[in-house]
């Protein structure tokens, strides 16, 4: 035991709520240390005194205070309780009060979201029609007739409005390769090298109007064998208007034939 802890534990002693072990510590203690044997001679002293003073009565008026405030705090009470029972004097001033109350608490727990959200808001704002506004440029350019005031002019313009128009017209499919014998035939012929060739304006019939090859075949003879494979009808599938008229098609004489 130190001597900071004596006066509780010694207090606690002489009103009689300390443990066993804490009485042994304190005896152990005081036959060590004179300046708590001093302070415990104090406590004990002034413990006497106080019980030696008489209770003092009550006045009158101290009893008069005591019950006015007692009847006051249960008035009190019964307000509240009112209060708290549906359609019993509840005041329009009172719900008003309840209401802007309740409005600031939720304000206040939510200043910081609402502040950011509206920074990004009124930033965002400029930002989108901004973007509307080149939007429906673009859009103006792209759908104008050849002769318009808006029609683009420079390369850069041509390119954006061109891209523009294949994002909001997506190019239709193209029509899906079916291999006859004969096209078989030819592309089995083919000794080394690839070949790179477009069929353009792809007939119901499957038919292609028109072959061009970008990477030919080295024997002039497989490259009129293609053409005229790929003009027959049949050689491609193309099962309705939605499907393109244009395909490319690649061959390779050392992997399987595949379109582009």
């Amino acid at each position: 035991m130190i001597c900071r802890d004596f006066p509780l534990l010694y207090s606690a002693q002489l009103d009689g709520h300390a443990a066993e072990h804490d009485q042994i510590a304190l005896q152990r203690h005081l036959r060590e240390c004179a300046v708590c044997r001093r302070s415990a001679a104090e406590m004990r002293s002034l413990r006497a005194d106080l019980r030696a003073v008489a209770a003092p009565l009550p006045s009158r008026e101290l009893t008069g205070q005591i019950q006015k405030r007692l009847r006051q705090e249960a008035a009190t009470r019964e307000q509240v309780r009112s209060a708290r029972t549906p359609g019993v004097g509840i005041a329009w001033g009172d719900i008003r009060r309840f209401w802007f109350n309740s409005f600031a608490n939720w304000f206040e727990g939510r200043r910081a979201k609402i502040f950011s959200q509206g920074v990004g808001a009124i930033v965002s704002l400029p930002l989108f029609f901004v973007v509307v506004t080149e939007v429906f440029k673009q859009a103006r350019i792209t759908l104008a007739p050849a002769n318009s005031a808006f029609e683009a002019t420079d390369d850069n313009a041509g390119r954006y409005h061109n891209l523009f128009k294949a994002a909001l017209f997506p190019s239709p499919p193209p029509p899906a390769l079916n291999p006859t014998y004969e096209f078989v035939g030819a592309a089995a012929s083919l000794s080394e090298g690839d070949v790179i060739m477009t069929a353009e304006g792809i007939r119901k019939d499957g038919g292609a109007a028109k072959v061009t090859f970008y990477v030919p075949p080295n024997d002039p003879s497989i490259q009129a064998k293609l053409s005229t494979a790929m003009s027959q009808r049949g050689i491609f599938y193309k099962p309705n208007q939605s499907i393109g008229t244009v395909a490319v098609v690649y061959l390779s004489s050392t992997t399987t034939i595949g379109r582009l």
